[in-house]
């Protein structure tokens, strides 16, 4: 049994050309075997793409997509439906709406067709959803399709029809006889199942009966101008269906031969048993019990028909029903007995492959869970480790960069204008006595002082720019691509801010400056130094008086 392990979006090495080439030739050859309906062997170049090493996650996807598809027609729904949620899963985080509309039509088929109607309609819905999405008219086609068969397995036939109706309206605007053969067939196939519906509940079928009949004989012309030897063999079976409910015998019989004619030309095997079925049934609405009987009987002892679970049910119960009403209980008996274990094996068989689908579906879904809860754990990592660096480089009280930011960026700021050719230049700032304000107004007036400086600072601060708190009342203020007048500027009105702020409003009576010390980058010049120039630049500032700029002499 192959991994549910969701698709890995990791790239490994470059795939080499080589590598390339046979995996696309083999993805290719897939394609064109299913077009060509020969599921068996087209699985086998999709289950080697599989098994190649370099494979990427695209191709991955287009060789799950495939053999979902391969699986499905071949009656391996457990495999069908596990390749088309692996294929699904990166199909829908790549944004292909074309194949996830693809997919999602091949697992609502494997999921009707196992009886788990709900999840069929789980992938009907965004079928349809995802071909309008991506405008592919086609794909709506096929989409709509699945959707009416899908309603039709759930018992409502209303919708299905209505559904059905939509997918013959857009057949007719596509150039494709396939889809506009798959839409009359399947139309049919509609009306004729809401007949039965309608009988069941004893109401007119008959309106439903004579417009699938319509429809039919359209789908036998199309298959037979077409030259479809199966198309053709597929819709004889239902006209003969219909035309059976419709007490229409002799043509019924006339088709069923004709059917069963091209079946045993074109090696259809299964078609022609199913036709054989057909026929005896014919004959057992025409009143001829005992020969319906021994037609049936006969069936029954042919080997071909062991693989095929569904007609021996289907001939047991009319040879039941048949020896009831001509009163051979015995026979009836026999019958009976063995319809209940065929009917019982069928119902566990059933339930333990819809167990087995759901189970595999479950380990998909944990599978994803378990990559997105990986993802997600790691994103936390990631956001914690942010975290962790920004508390470790951040001035906890004024949340500006602390001298460890500054030996971080300071580098780069310098590369940078050295790179460009740009002047950088730094201020160092200090407030002024800012002892007193600590002993006049205590430390958490003082936190304040500060944190509003900050305010100050992040205001004239740019991009290119950098502010930080270097220790205690002491900020450096690091200006890219300005020179030293345009920086002299920037702190005289930073200055002037600091002298105007409305300071009576944190505690009364308090006032604030602070000096500037200017100094500009020169050429190969170390770090040190520079912000050395700078720091003597703030003490002749003080010693003049303070409330000042004053910049480093060269």
């Amino acid at each position: 049994m192959q991994s549910n392990q969701v698709i890995s979006e990791r790239r490994g090495p470059p795939q080499d050309p080589l590598t390339a080439s046979i995996i696309e030739d083999l993805l290719a050859a897939s394609e064109r075997l299913s077009a060509a309906g020969r599921h068996r062997e087209g699985a086998a170049p999709a289950e080697e793409v599989l098994a190649l090493p370099g494979v990427t996650p695209v191709q991955q996807a287009r060789a799950r997509e495939m053999l979902a598809l391969h699986r499905l027609r071949l009656g391996d729904y457990q495999a069908s439906v596990q390749n088309g949620l692996l294929a699904l899963e990166y199909l829908t985080s790549s944004g292909d709406l074309l194949r996830q509309s693809k997919v999602h039509c091949t697992l609502a088929l494997a999921y009707t067709d196992t009886g788990l109607t709900e999840q069929a309609l789980g992938h009907a819905v965004p079928a349809l959803e995802t071909a309008r999405a991506c405008g592919s008219q086609l794909a709506e086609f096929w989409a709509l399709t699945r959707a009416s068969t899908v309603h039709g397995a759930m018992g409502d036939t209303v919708r299905g029809v209505d559904l059905g109706r939509q997918a013959l309206a857009l057949s007719r605007t596509l150039d494709d006889t396939e889809a506009r053969f798959i839409a009359v067939n399947n139309l049919g196939d509609s009306f004729l199942e809401a007949a039965r519906a309608q009988r069941a509940a004893e109401c007119d079928a008959s309106l439903a009966l004579r417009e699938g009949l319509v429809l039919f004989r359209e789908a036998v012309a199309m298959a037979h101008a077409q030259g479809h030897n199966f198309f053709e063999t597929i819709a004889l079976t239902n006209l003969v269906s219909i035309l059976i409910e419709l007490n229409e015998h002799d043509e019924a019989r006339e088709k069923a031969h004709r059917c069963k004619d091209l079946a045993r030309a074109n090696g259809f095997r299964n078609l022609e048993v199913n036709v054989d079925a057909q026929l005896a049934e014919v004959v057992r609405a025409e009143g001829n019990l005992e020969e319906a009987t021994a037609m049936m009987d006969a069936q029954l002892a042919d080997p071909s028909i062991d693989e095929d679970p569904a007609l021996q049910i289907r001939l047991h119960q009319a040879l039941y029903e048949m020896h009831k009403q001509r009163r051979r209980f015995e026979q009836a008996l026999v019958h009976c007995e063995k319809l209940g274990t065929l009917s019982l094996q069928r119902i566990t068989q059933t339930a333990g492959l819809q167990s087995q689908l759901l189970i595999n579906t479950l380990e998909v879904e944990q599978a994803r869970h378990e990559v997105e809860r990986s993802q997600l754990a790691a994103e936390v990592q990631r956001i914690r480790a942010e975290e962790l660096d920004d508390q470790a480089h951040t001035d906890p009280l004024t949340h500006l960069p602390n001298r460890r930011a500054l030996d971080r960026e300071l580098p780069r700021l310098m590369d940078r204008a050295r790179d460009l050719s740009q002047p950088l230049c730094a201020a160092m700032i200090d407030f002024d006595n800012f002892k007193r304000v600590n002993d006049a107004y205590g430390h958490a007036i003082g936190d304040q002082v500060l944190t509003t400086m900050a305010q100050m600072l992040r205001a004239v601060t740019r991009e290119t720019d950098l502010a930080v708190r270097v220790g205690g009342e002491e900020f450096l203020l690091v200006f890219g691509d300005t020179d030293l007048d345009q920086a002299a500027q920037a702190c005289e009105r930073l200055l002037a801010s600091v002298r105007d702020y409305a300071w009576n409003g944190v505690a009364a009576g308090l006032t604030c400056t602070v000096s500037a010390g200017l100094a500009d980058l020169r050429p190969a010049e170390r770090v040190s130094h520079w912000l050395e120039r700078a720091d003597s630049a703030l003490y002749a500032a003080k010693n003049r008086g303070r409330d000042q700029v004053v910049t480093a002499e060269n």
